[in-house]
């Protein structure tokens, strides 16, 4: 790549310019990041404007855009924007659809051939057949495994405690084995609950070497195993209540929690108290963990006399009990009579309601980028319904009855992701356009999704989309592997992807599943890697195997190659302006250099980066 080509892009470069200012400055958005839910609207907002930003050129709508009410999810949004006066955008077109809904399901982009098919199938319904196509794909897989291993923080090194490269990839095979066979999510959860064994053959066994402390007595590791199923599978933030009860520290946090009591999480952290584990070394010298029933039956009970370790001491109560059984944080619900302690737990959990409403809220922000209760880590039950509303307080959920109906929709429906992701992109909700034609946006109107908020692909899907968009493909490093794995989108966990690749799935925020979440702010650090790394920079070349040099050995009409490159990088067919503008570059110089300035522009836009 000859120095300062960025500059020799003429007209083009001068809206990438503009745009990789703008990434930095008005992009930095990480909905995990301990935002308050007006924060979060006000991000999504300026990013909305960013990437999508004709609106304000437009006249206002008197009314809002007729829409087809395809299910019960547009039954709550668009009759809560009615009731409350909110003008929604227009739908979305065939191309923003096609790119937004791939990426959602698969974390692909689609191919150009895909794009070209798509914009020409006319028949009814093809919108439909290409959610389902997605969801039968193996693409698929790959995406909700790594959203689950994600959500259940798998990696095979963290501060706590090595789960070591085998357990990881027993984790990761069961993971991806689940989601390739639709196993119901409550199974799987239930599963990863009464997970035993040993961690290099057993997947699910490591959810509890996961949760391993090595440096304070076994209750830690049961309280560590009740905060996080938790946060993971009820979206309740215990970790709190592990320490101290909530009376006199969490008023101004999570009202809900301000009457529970240390000695209610205590009975939670119970259900696990009748098993232990211990490591033996493996193949390759990695640790081996097993997970048994506890092999001292003095300690195979929560006791209450601990003064070491990770939290406060563990003191009897006003009863002087020493000992705690087992009791469901929620209902009190004790095991059955002869029922293994942590297969009650799996049981009693999955079945509570919390489970499904948390579920539901964390998979629609994930399509979203925005919960219908925010953070989604952290429900105030006390704000759930008008029942049980705290005096002065609002109500959590931005769409209760929505998140009711979607809740026992998914468990009508035996917990299937597949079915639930299928009603809520179906929907003509999530099919509105990014760009807000109504007339000028305001951020207050966030939370009722009068239109699509972009976000920045996850940083395996920039790395997919670069290798797709330019046709080079790569092999991915997997150390002590004999696995191919040929997207960013198959490495297990962030320990992997070693290469050249590795700077940009650093620099695009994949995180560590540990200490740092996964991000998708927006840097400079981003537009510098886009613009200067070999693994984008060697691609764009006019060589041999590239998709600049497939397309100017098919053709050399200017025409031609712009809409090309364009079908390719941004799953679309260019603007008039932008038509006109990238012909006329091609036109002033060197072809096949200029075809290459022009790739590489197009993958310096903002909606390459963003769905």
């Amino acid at each position: 790549m000859r120095q300062g080509r960025i500059l020799a892009v003429g007209a083009i470069s001068l809206a990438l310019a503009a745009e990789i200012a703008g990434q930095s400055a008005n992009c930095s958005f990480n909905p995990d990041s301990g935002l308050s839910p007006r924060e979060i609207w006000s991000r999504l907002s300026s990013q909305a404007d960013l990437v999508a930003p004709l609106a304000r050129r437009r006249a206002a709508q008197p009314r809002p855009e007729p829409v087809v009410l395809r299910n019960f999810v547009d039954t709550e949004i668009f009759g809560k924007m009615e009731r409350d006066g909110i003008r929604w955008t227009v739908p979305s077109s065939d191309e923003e659809f096609l790119r937004r809904v791939s990426l959602d399901l698969t974390g692909q982009i689609p191919t150009a051939e895909k794009v070209k098919q798509f914009l020409a199938d006319t028949s009814a319904g093809k919108r439909d057949r290409l959610i389902d196509e997605l969801l039968a794909s193996e693409e698929f897989v790959d995406r909700w495994t790594l959203w689950l291993g994600d959500h259940v923080q798998m990696v095979q090194i963290s501060d706590n405690v090595p789960m070591g490269r085998s357990g990881r990839d027993a984790y990761y095979t069961w993971m991806r084995d689940s989601f390739r066979a639709a196993r119901p999510y409550d199974q799987m959860v239930r599963e990863l609950i009464t997970g035993r064994g040993l961690s290099h053959t057993s997947g699910p066994a490591n959810y509890w070497v996961r949760q391993i402390q090595t440096n304070g007595p076994l209750h830690d590791t049961w309280d560590n195993l009740s905060a996080r199923t938790g946060d993971m599978f009820l979206g309740l933030p215990l970790e709190c209540v592990s320490c101290h009860s909530g009376l006199g520290h969490l008023e101004a946090v999570n009202t809900g929690l301000v009457p529970r009591t240390r000695t209610e999480f205590w009975k939670n952290a119970a259900f696990f108290a009748t098993d232990a584990h211990r490591f033996q070394e493996g193949a390759n010298l990695e640790i081996e963990w097993l997970v048994e029933p506890n092999r001292q039956p003095a300690r195979a009970q929560y006791s209450l006399n601990t003064t070491s370790g990770n939290k406060t001491p563990r003191q009897p109560g006003s009863d002087g009990k020493n000992v705690v059984d087992p009791a469901f944080f929620l209902s009190g619900e004790q095991p059955r009579e002869g029922e293994g302690r942590r297969e009650a737990y799996a049981r009693i959990l999955t079945a509570h309601p919390q489970f499904a409403r948390a579920t539901v809220n964390y998979i629609w922000r994930q399509i979203f980028g925005l919960g219908i209760v925010e953070p989604a880590d952290s429900f105030d039950l006390l704000r759930q319904d008008t029942a049980t509303l705290v005096p002065g307080a609002t109500l959590q959920p931005t769409h209760p009855e929505l998140l009711t109906k979607l809740a026992n929709h998914f468990v009508a429906n035996g917990y299937n992701i597949r079915t639930l992701l299928r009603t809520i992109v179906q929907s003509s909700a999530y099919q509105l356009s990014s760009y807000y034609t109504p007339g000028p946006w305001n951020e207050l109107w966030t939370p009722y999704y009068a239109r699509h908020y972009p976000r920045r692909m996850l940083a395996e899907s920039v790395i997919d989309a670069i290798i797709r968009v330019t046709g080079v493909n790569t092999q991915f490093q997997v150390a002590n592997s004999n696995l191919t794995i040929t997207r960013a989108m198959q490495l297990q966990d962030p320990t992997e992807g070693r290469g050249s690749f590795r700077p940009l799935l650093d620099a695009f925020g994949r995180g560590d599943r540990d200490s740092t979440a996964r991000s998708r702010d927006g840097s400079i650090v981003q537009a510098l890697v886009m613009l200067n790394d070999p693994f984008v920079t060697t691609r764009i070349r006019a060589t041999s195997g590239t998709n600049v040099d497939r397309i100017l050995r098919t053709s050399q009409v200017p025409a031609t190659i712009v809409e090309e490159l364009y079908i390719a990088t941004l799953s679309r067919r260019p603007s008039t302006a932008e038509r006109v503008a990238a012909v006329a570059y091609l036109q002033s110089g060197d072809l096949a250099r200029r075809t290459e300035d022009l790739q590489y522009a197009l993958l310096n836009r903002l909606q390459f980066l963003y769905n």
